[in-house]
């Protein structure tokens, strides 16, 4: 049954299966299927991510037979059509707000713990790690789906629908702490080693509006968002233990400056 690879990531390849669906095959010693597989089923019905059909184990490795779609994903249009960097803004912020109004399997892990451990893992000084932790400590608890991982080469465009792929960091929380990350990943995401000197031109050409109008449309459609600049805290913290380099001044600076203002009084979120 297994076709030709589509795709390849750190986790896991994609590849065909037969006409009408493809099978992502976790590397061994990776269980993002788990939460993957959850996030899916949870999402059966609400049309804003592909189907889950079947879970296989193939040579040993676990492997997620999809829906098959077609399109593109948000970042590569991007790239051929800047242009229409609004409408698409305005679309990751639907399809997220879509997202949040589905309730969390209760098995999936707790956002909160996800970034506590994470931020432990950060390698930041104490004075920065204990300020992360005390943030995330006044932070509450949600039963929403949270992506974990949401940004415009996770949204695939096709030429009916919009759909969210690549959910192993699916996590149970507060739509808000979701959004921050993806506000995180909008401003400061390095891009990916092997990235084309087009794709980075873009990218630095069109963050800033992209991250300004997904905001902006995200916050229209949502409660008020009382917490995002705490939410950023964290997420800032929790990113620096995925060791990109490239991002670490900045993250590092972001949080000096937080935890200096917090030191002077309360800091506005």
């Amino acid at each position: 049954m297994i076709g030709a690879r589509l795709g390849v990531g750190r986790e896991a390849e994609v590849h065909a299966w037969g006409d009408a669906a493809v099978v992502k095959l976790y590397r061994p010693g990776f269980g993002g299927h788990r939460a993957e597989a959850m996030a899916l089923g949870a999402l059966d019905g609400h049309g804003v991510a592909p189907k889950l059909i079947d879970i296989v184990e193939c040579d040993g490795r676990t492997g997620l037979v999809l829906e098959r779609l077609s399109g593109s994903d948000m970042l590569a249009l991007l790239e051929r059509r800047p242009w229409r960097v609004f409408g698409m803004a305005r679309t990751l912020a639907r399809a997220h707000l879509a997202v949040h109004e589905v309730a969390a399997p209760a098995d999936l892990p707790g956002l909160r713990e996800v970034l506590a451990s994470r931020i432990e893992g950060a390698g930041l000084p104490s004075r920065l790690r204990d300020h992360a932790r005390r943030v995330l400590d006044d932070l509450p608890d949600g039963d929403r789906l949270c992506h974990g991982d949401y940004h415009p080469a996770n949204v695939l465009l096709a030429a009916d629908r919009v759909a969210v792929i690549d959910w192993p960091n699916a996590a149970r929380g507060v739509p808000e702490a979701d959004h921050a990350r993806t506000m995180l990943l909008l401003r400061w995401a390095a891009p990916l080693p092997d990235t084309s000197p087009v794709t980075r031109a873009m990218i630095a050409v069109l963050r800033s509006a992209l991250a300004r109008r997904y905001a902006r449309a995200y916050r229209a459609g949502s409660p008020p968002l009382r917490s995002a600049g705490s939410w950023l805290v964290v997420h800032a913290a929790a990113r620096l233990s995925e060791g990109i380099e490239a991002e670490r001044a900045t993250l590092v600076g972001f949080l000096e400056r937080r935890a200096r203002n917090a030191g002077a009084g309360p800091s506005a979120t």
